[in-house]
């Protein structure tokens, strides 16, 4: 998604999640290492730590701090996190989650019943940092409760070439066009800039679609601040499946032929944002993350829209991305309710949000669902 914010916000945020005498852990040569660094250190003792300077990229600097930091610590003193790239402090998972209320408060987990039928369905974070773990108890309560699992896409159920293949096939260029010729002057100019800051060419990725390399560039920079998918909820209840069927709500194909579709005037537009606020992502994850936790949708969803360019092209796009798809997962939800057993149904956080959410597209359907509460037993 493209990163759009406003000076108001920005210091809203920061002020909120500002961290409060928290314990030093730069070392006193560390500002004068050259660009590409980061530390990492351990949650539960701050003297444990990984530095890195010299990478090639600042996501390649913080994956080997927090390998090096890893590899220092004890497995019963806490996994390691991302504290500082380059210059810049990174939100901590302790200033996350001093940000949620401690009052109960609603998760983003909902509970469908229908005769013999239930379906528990919850708003996912596709990546996460592995502080921010383990997951409230109600989300793991009802993943054990689950004859099967549902996420948008069951990538893991392809071979490593079947997902080359579709991914090549969808992110590319048609043969003899290149993302140089295509890009208008002004948006070359800063990709270029920025692929050379992180030691990427264009040569490199001529033959992408922009906004597929408005994706990748948007993934690598959550990485370089510590959130990876590897972490994410589809990733941690997949690999806990076990024997249990994992059905899929969309096809790939489906998902990548929505997310390429925009003309590249559109795809331009999305691309030059995603470079322009690289530097301003990262109090408005940390803010998303504190609204998922503290289940306030209206928070989570203004936070969403911030994301997303204001042109009446980008817009029509986000909705195809997000509300049109809503329907065919609505529906897929409605179908679980006539399973006996009980699924439970992981999809991204922000499509349960708002009047055309799957919650409220099931509710207008008479299916009425109770929302799960901090202080719940499942």
């Amino acid at each position: 998604m493209t990163l759009r914010c406003a000076a108001a916000v920005l210091t809203l945020l920061l002020g909120s999640l500002a961290s409060a005498g928290s314990t030093p852990t730069e070392p006193p040569d560390y500002a004068a290492l050259p660009a590409h660094k980061a530390i990492a250190v351990s949650v539960g003792d701050p003297a444990i730590r990984g530095i890195t300077s010299g990478e090639s990229s600042d996501a390649s600097a913080s994956v080997t701090a927090l390998q090096k930091c890893t590899a220092l610590r004890r497995p019963d003193i806490g996994v390691c996190e991302i504290v500082r790239l380059n210059d810049a402090d990174v939100t901590r998972a302790s200033e996350i989650r001093a940000a949620v209320p401690r009052t109960p408060h609603p998760l983003f987990l909902w509970q469908f019943d229908a005769g013999a039928s239930r379906v528990y369905l919850a708003g996912s974070i596709h990546v996460m940092k592995e502080s921010l773990l383990p997951l409230p108890a109600q989300f793991e309560d009802a993943f054990q409760r689950a004859n099967r699992l549902a996420v948008e896409v069951n990538t893991n159920g392809l071979a490593p070439d079947v997902l080359q293949q579709k991914f090549r096939s969808f992110a590319l260029l048609p043969a003899g066009q290149s993302i140089g010729a295509v890009l208008r002057p002004s948006t070359l100019a800063s990709v270029t800039t920025h692929l050379q800051s992180q030691t990427m060419t264009l040569a490199g990725v001529a033959a992408m679609k922009p906004v597929m390399l408005a994706t990748q560039l948007a993934v690598a920079r959550l990485t370089a601040l510590g959130y990876l998918p590897e972490f994410g909820l589809e990733q941690h209840f997949m690999a806990a499946a076990g024997d249990r069927p994992i059905l899929e709500l969309e096809t790939l194909d489906q998902q990548l032929e929505v997310l390429t579709s925009p003309p590249i005037a559109v795809q331009d537009e999305m691309l030059a944002e995603t470079i322009d606020q690289m530097a301003t992502i990262e109090p408005i994850i940390s803010a998303m993350i504190v609204a998922w936790m503290a289940g306030d949708d209206r928070e989570f969803r203004r936070l969403f829209d911030l994301q997303t360019g204001s042109s009446a092209e980008v817009q029509a796009f986000m909705r195809r991305l997000l509300e049109d798809r809503n329907v065919g997962m609505a529906d897929k939800v409605e179908g679980f309710l006539t399973q006996p057993g009980t699924t439970f149904v992981l999809v991204g956080a922000a499509h349960l949000t708002g009047p055309e959410g799957i919650v409220a597209l099931l509710e207008a359907r008479g299916l009425h669902g109770r929302r799960i509460n901090s202080n719940d037993s499942i």
